[in-house]
């Protein structure tokens, strides 16, 4: 027989059966589309998280702190007397940073300058926080590329730069967001032009002298006060879903000097009186440091910490996460290939019951000098075929679920992260090696059913007709 033959015959035994052959196929269809599916939704958590990491550049970034404790943690104050008797602190000033900027393996190295504020913008607040950016930043994520509004021009432009994640925060989006974020509540949709330029206010709080009662020091009122300072907005910034560090999506950014214009109490120097160091000779909490490559992240870590500082860094976690994504990978693709087995036995069960139904047309093609090669051939063909049919359903199938599941994905969790994510990355790369492995598969469960069929004893199988 001619491999058209071959072909013909095979489709034809398909359809001679077609409901039991259309009810293999869906069964297939179901294992792919699931085994796709649960593949794409662990490429798409890691592409999301490993790319917001990789445009915040948290894998070449490290923050260093002389400090035992977090100062937005105040529950960890406790412990700072006792570690500071072990090991002194090592005040950061502006010597040792520029010290640490000398080192071939940084980029750059600036001071972490944090102020707590609330927002007003458009009738609406939130709570911030202050930070200021050195103009160097603007060659680095997230402030290399932004698309709405533009950096800063000197260090000491009366200006502020706000993330996307804070406007959501309050409600409101921009005319050019395409995103359903599923905020729900009452939304603002405002112009980007009408953004861009326009003022808003930054509350902090401040010593107030006047507020001081000696003559009745516990009614409860602190000494202090509100002061209101008027900013432009000259750009706007979008962090993603899962960015953290220094620059977070809460922030309001401005340059270096210019959040000097914005008087605040200084939470450090409380602290400092707190613990008795009113000589202490540190002008900067943290500092923050860039490497150029994520080879050197350990080496610039262990000098830091011969220093006598304290280092965290996303980017030293690495292999971590990485051995996390690759687990997430094999337990979703796990789940998946249970599925697909579950159709291949249905394949096995197919090609089986043809086998009885056919007994005498495998004997009359044996008689005729029909090969066991093409005998074997006609049923791996016919397995192909359900293959490639389950395959191509379960991948579009797979692809429509996916992108519902998605949708109502994003509109229970769009309004708490801010943004949409596309939670399944479900590339034509993946589609086409599904629907390969799905005729892979198919065929390989016919090779015991076409095995069977190919050892049928012609003179056997005439005579039991």
């Amino acid at each position: 027989m001619k491999a058209s033959d071959i072909a013909i015959l095979a489709l034809y035994n398909l359809r001679r059966n077609t409901m039991r052959t259309i009810l293999t196929s869906l069964g297939v269809a179901v294992g792919i589309g699931s085994l796709a599916a649960m593949i794409s939704f662990a490429q798409g958590i890691t592409s999301n998280i490993s790319r917001s990491m990789e445009n915040n550049d948290l894998f070449t970034g490290l923050t260093a702190t002389s400090r035992t404790f977090d100062i937005d943690d105040p529950g960890m104050r406790h412990n700072s007397s006792s570690l500071s008797q072990d090991k002194p602190e090592v005040p950061l000033n502006d010597s040792i940073i520029d010290g640490i900027r000398q080192w071939k393996e940084v980029s750059i190295a600036f001071p972490v300058v944090s102020k707590p504020a609330t927002i007003q913008f458009a009738g609406r607040s939130v709570k911030a926080s202050l930070k200021a950016v050195p103009i160097e930043m603007g060659d680095y994520p997230p402030f290399a590329n932004i698309t709405r509004g533009r950096f800063f021009d000197k260090a000491d432009e009366p200006r502020v730069i706000v993330s996307r994640q804070m406007l959501q925060q309050m409600h409101i989006i921009l005319d050019d967001d395409n995103d359903n974020i599923g905020l729900g509540g009452d939304l603002l949709t405002l112009p980007l032009d009408s953004v861009l330029g326009a003022e808003l206010t930054i509350i902090t709080k401040v010593f107030d002298a006047q507020k001081l009662d000696f003559a009745n020091p516990r009614k409860g009122e602190l000494p202090l006060s509100n002061e209101y300072t008027k900013l432009q907005i000259v750009g706007i910034i979008d962090n993603g879903a899962f960015s953290s560090g220094v620059f977070s999506g809460s922030d309001v950014c401005l340059p270096s000097k210019a959040i000097d214009y914005v008087p605040c109490i200084d939470l450090r120097s409380i602290y400092d009186i707190m613990d008795g160091k009113t000589d202490s000779k540190a002008k900067y909490s943290s500092v923050h440091i860039r490497v150029n490559e994520h080879k050197n992240l350990k080496t610039v870590k262990y000098k830091l910490e011969k220093m006598g500082l304290q280092v965290f860094s996303v980017g030293d976690k690495l292999d971590d996460i990485e051995h996390i994504f690759l687990m997430l990978d094999s337990i979703f693709a796990a789940v998946g290939v249970i599925a697909l087995l579950v159709s291949v036995l249905g394949i096995v069960n197919t090609l089986i019951m043809a086998i009885y139904e056919r007994r005498k047309e495998i004997g009359i093609m044996k008689s005729l000098g029909g090969t066991q090669w093409q005998i074997k051939l006609i049923f791996y063909v016919e397995a192909a075929l359900i293959g490639l049919i389950g395959g191509i359903c379960g991948v579009a199938g797979g692809k429509l679920a996916s992108q519902a599941a998605s949708s109502f994905a994003n509109t229970q969790i769009g309004k708490i992260i801010g943004c949409d994510l596309e939670f399944f990355d479900f590339s034509w790369t993946l589609a086409f090696a599904a629907i390969i492995f799905s005729v892979i598969i198919s065929v390989a469960a016919s090779i015991y059913p076409a095995n069977r069929a190919a050892s049928i004893d012609p003179l056997d199988a005439l005579r039991r007709e």
